[in-house]
């Protein structure tokens, strides 16, 4: 067995102090930390929504200003005589060539002052499309036409018409004049309500990024923060500012896209587009019915850089602090552990058996104290010590004396055993304590559960030898305590000539029981002899007497014989009924089923109960005991249920397998409560013990108002008990 290493309290004194130290100032600079880290984050998320905030602003005030500028237009009556130009206008040619001087000047330039549209277009319900490509110079620099049923604007005609209101069309590539382009559309009507086209407007892209691309170093965001707008399908429908050509090509597919598709707005720490850990705020921007996504954002590492700083001086200054506790914890050790050291010293002595060492009180405080006491109980030491050796020798006696096996456990680990368990079990001491109890006590698992829910009880089960005998024992079970906890305590005691005693007592009371039933059986045959060869025989001599008289010569007295032979006829009739009861022909001469179908038959002519009988697979041959006990169990139970049942049906089912014999005989009348026990009859304990006899089992299952079943099991070719 190793030797456990010895720590000092000096030596643990120092450590705990150091840890608790350690502890301290970890705990403290953590604290520190996360929560200004979680500070920083905080004022980043409000920047960042701020920032937010203010761009959707501007964006959805942009639009609502494209709105108000489509609506200008839609009424405008230079418009509609634009629209009746367009109308009344046949030669193509001859409108490229003047088509410049047909749209307003001061409409272009009230156009080119917004800054914001590629193109004026108007749509003509003859399916035209005429186009003027605006300059930032406030002039028309191109001029075209086209079917409209062609081109990417028809739907958005088709939309304006149908809702009669200002409609918009989301990004797309496919634009009139730019890469990237939104439109606006709006229906126009003449003064008599006829609908003389859609006017639509192009918004660049580059609108849309002057309001969204802007460096965020002097809002706090540094070099990674940005603000772009996502769609419903999830496409930046703004420049990036990490990727060149991101519009409607760069995918985002975050947890925070789908939260304000669904309307919420919040912060999040994700993934962004480009895969990088970020900080975002985000929500949904109310423009018509685009479904825009506005995110503000920046990388985190940018984010809490400065803690990061923050935590360097603070493990610096822990560090310090650290050290400083270091040094005065080991003085403090040492002078607080000086005066138990002696103490220390002295006591290893009193181990020793040095019982006569005393120490000198020094200190006038807590361990001059303990320096008093421990004087005290060298003495208390010293005359206990005196006694448990006498103690000890009273019980080294009671413990070689008991025969019964003792062991104490724990949940089946031994802590203490006796030798007298050594002597039943064959095993070393050594090896018990390594044996769980159920190692060598084999308990039936109804026993085990029973002495489970139970604090005291005694059960018996068999014991395993180590050289694999089986010893019937009786085992006590309690709790005790000992030292200091609760453990179970197993008193094992041998049974074997308890048992055999008492096997010998069971076959005895087996062998005068048999006797008993025989002897019935036997008395049963004779009388039943008697009745047939002897009564029966003398009231058939003395009907054929009364019968070979003529009648003639009877005379008055003729009634009177005829009654007579009527008589003598009952009589010979219950002669033959008594002794087929008490012994049947048929049971020696016939199969055991036709035995039992002449008893059902008999029962149920009498009674007026409906007896079925099932028979199934049944052996060749039968031993004679068998049947006469099968149908002696089988007629007290038919004669118990016409007396007691009350039933109205009755099934015997009979039916073997390889080994065995099956009897079950149940009725649909009253039953009784089996709790009550149904030994006190003593037609059903007859039938029990016939049972036994045969060595087989019996069984009774009923309740009240359920009637009852009887369930016999019989080994076929077993030899019954003696």
């Amino acid at each position: 067995m190793l030797k456990m290493r010895y720590k000092s309290l000096r030596t643990k004194l120092f450590f705990y102090s150091m840890v608790f130290c350690f502890t301290g100032v970890v705990l403290v600079g953590a604290y520190s930390y996360f929560t200004a880290r979680e500070a920083l984050i905080q004022r980043t998320y409000q920047q960042l929504i701020s920032l937010k905030e203010e761009k959707k602003t501007r964006v959805e005030s942009f639009f609502r200003e494209r709105e108000r500028d489509i609506k200008f237009l839609s009424t405008h009556n230079n418009i509609l005589g634009l629209f009746s130009s367009f109308n009344t206008l046949e030669d193509e040619p001859k409108f490229e060539k003047q088509g410049y001087s047909i749209v307003n000047k001061q409409l272009v330039e009230y156009l080119s002052d917004a800054d914001v549209y590629s193109s004026l277009s108007f749509g003509l319900p003859n399916s035209m499309l005429h186009s003027f490509k605006l300059s930032s110079s406030g002039k028309i620099s191109a001029y075209s036409s086209s079917n409209l049923k062609n081109t990417l604007l028809f739907d958005l005609y088709q939309k304006a018409i149908r809702t009669k209101e200002v409609v918009l069309q989301d990004l797309t590539k496919s634009s009139l004049v730019n890469d990237y382009s939104s439109f606006i559309a709006s229906t126009i009507y003449s003064n008599d309500s006829v609908l003389l086209g859609v006017i639509f407007l192009e918004i660049s892209d580059k609108a849309i990024n002057n309001i969204m691309a802007e460096q965020f170093s002097d809002k706090g965001l540094g070099k990674t923060g940005e603000v772009y707008l996502v769609g419903t399908d999830n496409l930046l429908r703004s420049s990036s500012r990490f990727m060149e050509k991101s519009i409607l090509s760069v995918s985002y597919n975050s947890q925070i896209i789908t939260n304000a598709q669904q309307g919420q707005s919040g912060v999040k720490k994700t993934i962004d587009y480009r895969g990088q850990k970020v900080l975002s705020a985000y929500s949904p921007v109310r423009i018509a019915d685009l479904g825009w996504i506005i995110v503000a954002e920046i990388d985190y590492r940018e984010a809490i850089q400065p803690i990061l700083l923050l935590g360097e001086r603070i493990l610096l200054i822990s560090f310090l602090v650290f050290v400083f506790l270091t040094v005065g914890v080991f003085i403090l050790s040492k002078r607080i552990t000086a005066p138990l050291v002696r103490l220390t010293e002295t006591a290893k002595g009193v181990g020793d058996g040095q019982f006569e060492q005393t120490l000198p009180i020094v200190y006038h405080d807590e361990i001059g104290m303990l320096t008093q006491v421990f004087n005290k109980m060298i003495l208390q030491i010293k005359h206990t010590t005196s006694s448990l050796k006498e103690r000890e020798q009273r019980l080294t006696h009671f413990y070689k004396a008991t025969i019964d096996g003792i062991v104490l456990h724990k949940t089946g680990t031994p802590v203490l055993v006796n030798h007298a368990l050594s002597n039943l079990t064959g095993y070393i001491e050594d090896e018990l304590v390594k044996k769980s109890p159920q190692d060598y006590l084999l308990i039936d698992e109804e026993t085990y559960i029973t002495a489970q829910q139970n604090s005291i009880f005694s059960f018996e089960a068999i014991l395993k030898t180590k050289f694999g005998k089986k010893i019937p024992v009786e085992v006590q079970k309690n709790r005790v305590i000992f030292h200091g906890q609760e453990v179970e305590s197993l008193v094992i005691r041998d049974i074997s000539q308890r048992k055999a005693i008492e096997e010998e007592l069971h076959t005895e009371r087996l062998r005068q029981m048999r006797s008993v039933i025989d002897g019935q059986e036997q008395e049963r045959q004779r009388l039943s002899r008697e009745l047939h060869d002897g009564l029966g025989q003398t009231l058939v001599a003395i009907k054929l007497k009364l019968e070979s008289i003529p009648l003639e010569e009877v005379g008055n007295q003729r009634k009177t014989v005829e009654s007579v032979k009527q008589m003598f006829n009952q009589t010979i009739e219950e002669t033959r009924r008594m002794s087929n009861n008490l012994m049947p022909a048929a049971l020696t001469e016939f199969s055991l089923a036709v035995v039992l179908r002449n008893l059902c038959i008999e029962i149920e002519s009498n009674s007026g109960i409906n007896v079925s009988l099932v028979i199934g697979v049944l052996p060749e041959s039968f031993n004679q005991l068998l049947k006469t006990y099968i149908y002696r169990i089988s007629q007290e139970a038919l004669n118990n249920i016409v007396k007691h049942s009350g039933a109205s049906r009755a099934v015997i089912s009979i039916f073997s397998d390889i080994s065995k014999l099956y009897l079950h005989i149940e009725d649909n009348g009253s039953g009784f409560d089996s709790t009550r026990g149904y030994e006190s009859g003593n037609g059903l304990y007859n039938m029990k013990e016939r049972v036994n006899l045969l060595n087989g089992k019996f069984e009774i299952i009923t309740s009240k108002g359920n009637g009852v079943k009887i369930q016999a099991e019989f080994p076929i070719f077993s030899k019954q008990k003696v």
